[in-house]
């Protein structure tokens, strides 16, 4: 179906784009490296509603505003984890972040059914594998502290759950255009304060800005792809097609930087792509 190949496409691009993240966050720190992502995507952002869109952003309501910090928020701490690394540890277990929505949904008072509860339970065991069975870098000296990297990517899952929540109430008040394109606006004007709180000037080489520049092309790709599936089933499908990000993600680091895969944590990488393909699923089918 074309809604899966866009589906596909969506993931390709999310998963190559967060693979960057580990070499554009060393090379011009994690606030720099979304900084220029996010100027990107705003960019072309800005076009796609230029030429496709009947009416501008408009002015952000104040849903759209949280979800932007919130979002910028969860971006840095997933790049300052992708920083610490080894990638086929940090992005099994911030794409888990279905699981968290899920569980408030489940404490709000939606049925508990056991295609549900086996999707979650799936995506948690997938997560626990990944943390423990992941081997350590090869040079220990790159990330000398484990648990404050998982503990990065741990929060920065909880802060994506929370920031797509408050989207979705974003989306209804304002629209999905403008609430991407007000994201990307906020999220650079963020990132601009804290580098400026940091004091510190921006390592910047045209190698690395040309692959952040590539990050923020990627991730809007992605978005597009997903969009242009429509709703409904096609929408759904395209959704669960676009979860397996995190599969490209580690394939890509596995080839791009040498990464060692422990039988163990491949397992766990299944699992959590399997739970969060069924997360997905039954998140966006047609009712």
């Amino acid at each position: 179906m074309f809604a899966v190949l866009l589906g596909s496409l969506a993931a390709f691009s999310w998963g190559s784009a967060d693979v960057l993240a580990r070499g554009t966050s060393r090379a011009l720190g994690a606030q720099g490296a979304l900084l220029v992502m996010m100027l990107t995507g705003l960019l072309g952002l800005s076009l796609w509603l230029g030429f496709g869109e009947a009416r501008g952003p408009g002015w952000p309501g104040g849903w759209t505003m949280l979800s932007a910090v919130l979002a910028a928020l969860a971006m840095l701490l997933f790049y300052e984890a992708m920083k610490r690394g080894p990638v086929s540890m940090v992005s099994p277990v911030v794409g888990a972040y279905p699981a968290w929505i899920v569980a408030y949904n489940l404490l709000a008072g939606m049925p508990a059914t056991p295609a549900l509860l086996t999707a979650m339970a799936a995506t948690m065991a997938g997560v626990v594998l990944v943390a423990r069975a992941a081997p350590a870098e090869p040079d220990p000296e790159e990330n000398p502290h484990r648990a404050a990297t998982l503990g990065l990517a741990f929060l920065s899952s909880l802060v994506f759950a929370v920031t797509l929540q408050t989207g979705q109430l974003a989306v209804a008040a304002d629209g999905e255009a403008p609430v991407l394109w007000w994201s990307r606006l906020l999220g650079v004007a963020v990132m601009v304060v804290v580098l400026a709180l940091r004091r510190q000037p921006m390592r910047v080489t045209p190698s690395a800005l040309g692959w952040a520049m590539l990050q923020g092309v990627l991730d809007s790709s992605g978005l597009v792809f997903v969009y242009a599936a429509g709703r409904g089933l096609d929408g759904a499908l395209a959704t669960v097609a676009s979860s397996a990000f995190g599969v490209v993600t580690v394939l890509e680091a596995r080839l791009l930087y040498r990464e060692r895969i422990a039988p163990a944590q491949a397992l766990g990488i299944l699992a959590v792509s399997a739970g969060v393909a069924a997360l997905a699923w039954l998140a966006a089918r047609p009712i």
